[in-house]
C-alpha cells in the first residue's frame, strides 16, 4: 500500500507545486529546479502585469492571445514534466498504477486547456464583435465633450432654434471626422472657462436597446440612453433620451436632403440603413446616425455606440446571473415576446420590495410602460444598467461564459475598438454611484407639440443647457432636478 501512495502522493505534489513532489521523494537539487523554474515563471507574468498594466491589459490582439497560449502551454508541459517524473521517480514499477498517472495528468491539463479554450473563445467573439479601429463618424464637440461656447438659456420658438447651436452644425473643417487610423483622443477642453477639476476628460457612449423580435418590422431603438464617464474622479452623467421626438435635426449629408427627422427618432437606426447614403463614415450608418443626431441633441460629442436587441438582453441577463432590483412603483404588465415560442416576459411587483430579476423578468421591468409612461421607463431603465454593472460578478460570468459568448455574439452591435475594451471596463468598475447623476429629458425638455400627431419637439436649447450644467456643475444640476443614481434608484 505504501508503494502505492508513494508515487502518487509525490505525482500529486508536484501537479499543485512543480518541484515539491521531487523533495518529497528526496531529490533536492531536482526539486530545487522545478521549483526554481516554476517561481520565476511566476515572477515574470507578475513583473509583466505590474509594469504597464493598461499596455498589458489594453493590447488585445492576436499578438497578445498567441503570447498567451504560448505560455499557457509552455507552464503546462512544466507541470506535466514534474508530475510525471516524480510518479517515476517514486515507484521502481513504472507500468502500475497507470490510471492514477493519467487521472494526474488530466487533472493538470485541465485548468490550462479550459483557459487556452475561454482566450480563444473570448477573442472570437471580441473580434467579431469589436471595432478594429477609432470610429470615424464622431462630430467634433470644438475640441471637447461640450460644445464650446453656452447654450442658450432662454426658452426659445421651434423656428429659432437654428439661430444659437453653435458650430457643430457647421464645422470648421470640410469633412467632420477623424480618420480611422487616428486614435480619439479624450480632450481636456470640456468648456470655456472651466476650472482644472472641470476640465478632466470625458469618454462618451450611446446605449441603444432595439426592439427587433418576432412580429416587429426593422429595428426601432426604443431604448436611448447616453452615457458620460469622466477619468480620475469617479463622475459619471446618464442622460435618457426620449424615443417619441419628433422633427430633431440631422447633420451633413442627411440635413442637406431632410434637414430634420420627420418622424419618431426610435425610428431613425432603421430609416439610416435603408438610406446609407446619407449617414456616411461608419460601418453601421445606423449607429452613424444615431450618434450624429444625438450628439447634435445633446451639444456633445458621442465617442462609441452599443445597440442590442430584446432576445440579447434577455439571455445576457441570464448569463449574468440575474440582477437585484429594488423597485419604487408597482408593475404588472406583460411585453413583446423576444422570441417566437415563448410567451410574453410578464412582471408583477410591489413598490419598496427588492426582487431578483431573470432576463425574462428583467426585459418585462425595463420595457413595461402599462401604468406609466415613456419617461419613468427610461428611469428604470437607467437604474437597471447602474445596478447590473454594480453586481457584475466575474465568476458568474466564467459560469456562463459560453452562453454570454454566443449571447453577445448574435446581438451586440457596436463600434468600440477592441482595444478599447479593457480601458471602458475600468472606467466603468470606477464609476462612484454617489457621484453619478441621471437625468431624462421629460415634458418640460418639451418646444411644442406637432399639430398633426401631438408628438414632441425638443426643446433643444433647454436639453444643451442641463446636459451642460449636469457635466460643468454637479452641485447646480442635482439643486435644479437632476438626480444622483442613488437618490433616482
Amino acid at each position: 500500500m505504501a508503494q502505492m501512495r508513494r508515487p502518487l502522493t509525490a505525482g500529486f505534489l508536484s501537479m499543485l507545486l512543480p518541484g515539491a513532489g521531487q523533495l518529497y521523494l528526496g531529490l533536492r537539487r531536482r526539486g530545487a529546479l522545478l521549483l526554481g523554474l516554476a517561481a520565476l515563471a511566476g515572477v515574470l507574468l507578475l513583473a509583466v502585469a505590474a509594469a504597464r498594466p493598461d499596455e498589458v491589459v489594453g493590447s488585445l490582439d492576436r499578438r497578445v492571445l498567441a503570447w498567451f497560449l504560448v505560455a499557457d502551454a509552455a507552464l503546462l508541459a512544466l507541470r506535466i514534466f514534474a508530475v510525471v517524473d516524480a510518479w517515476q521517480a517514486g515507484t521502481a514499477r513504472r507500468t502500475t498504477l497507470l490510471a492514477g498517472l493519467a487521472a494526474l495528468v488530466a487533472l493538470t491539463a485541465a485548468p490550462h486547456v479550459a483557459a487556452g479554450w475561454v482566450a480563444v473563445r473570448g477573442y472570437g467573439v471580441l473580434d467579431a464583435v469589436f471595432a478594429d479601429a477609432e470610429p470615424a463618424d464622431v462630430l467634433p464637440a470644438s475640441g471637447g465633450v461640450l460644445l464650446a461656447a453656452p447654450p442658450a438659456q432662454r426658452v426659445l420658438p421651434h423656428h429659432e432654434i437654428e439661430e444659437v447651436e453653435p458650430a457643430l452644425s457647421h464645422p470648421a473643417r470640410s469633412t467632420p471626422f477623424s480618420g480611422a487610423s487616428t486614435p480619439l483622443e479624450d480632450s481636456r477642453r470640456v468648456f470655456l472657462g472651466a476650472t482644472a477639476e472641470q476640465q478632466q476628460p470625458w469618454v462618451t457612449l450611446l446605449l441603444m436597446g432595439s426592439d427587433r423580435g418576432p412580429g416587429n418590422w426593422g429595428e426601432r431603438t426604443d431604448t436611448m440612453i447616453v452615457v458620460a464617464f469622466q477619468r480620475g474622479t469617479g463622475r459619471a452623467v446618464a442622460f435618457g433620451i426620449p424615443r417619441n421626438y419628433v422633427e430633431v435635426p440631422l447633420t451633413g449629408d442627411a440635413a442637406r436632403s431632410i434637414r430634420r427627422f420627420p418622424d419618431l427618432l426610435n425610428a431613425l437606426y432603421q430609416f439610416a440603413r435603408t438610406r446609407p447614403e446619407l449617414f456616411p463614415g461608419g460601418d453601421d450608418p445606423g449607429g452613424t446616425a444615431m450618434k450624429q443626431t444625438v450628439s447634435r441633441l445633446l451639444g456633445i460629442r458621442i465617442d462609441y455606440y452599443a445597440l442590442v436587441d430584446l432576445l440579447g438582453f434577455a439571455d445576457m441577463v441570464d448569463a449574468l446571473g440575474g440582477v437585484d432590483i429594488h423597485v419604487k412603483e408597482r408593475i404588472v404588465d406583460e411585453v413583446t415576446r423576444p422570441a417566437w415560442g415563448e410567451p410574453k416576459p410578464s412582471i408583477d411587483v410591489q413598490p419598496g420590495r427588492t426582487y431578483h430579476f431573470f432576463g425574462r423578468e428583467a426585459l418585462a421591468y425595463v420595457r413595461s410602460r402599462k401604468a406609466s409612461n415613456d419617461y419613468t421607463r427610461m428611469t428604470r431603465q437607467r437604474c437597471f444598467l447602474s445596478a447590473l454593472a454594480g453586481q457584475l460578478d466575474v465568476v458568474s460570468v466564467l459560469r456562463h461564459f459560453s452562453s454570454l459568448a454566443d449571447t453577445v455574439k448574435a446581438s451586440v452591435r457596436t463600434d468600440i475598438p477592441l482595444a478599447r475594451v479593457p480601458d471602458l471596463a475600468r472606467l466603468a468598475r470606477g464609476i462612484q454611484p454617489a457621484r453619478t447623476l441621471t437625468q431624462t429629458f421629460g415634458l418640460e425638455y418639451i418646444a411644442r407639440r406637432r399639430p398633426a400627431d401631438r408628438f414632441p419637439i425638443p426643446n433643444i436649447p433647454r436639453i444643451r443647457a442641463t446636459v451642460r450644467d449636469a457635466i460643468l456643475d454637479p452641485t447646480r444640476s442635482e439643486a435644479s432636478g437632476v438626480a444622483s443614481v442613488r437618490a433616482a434608484c
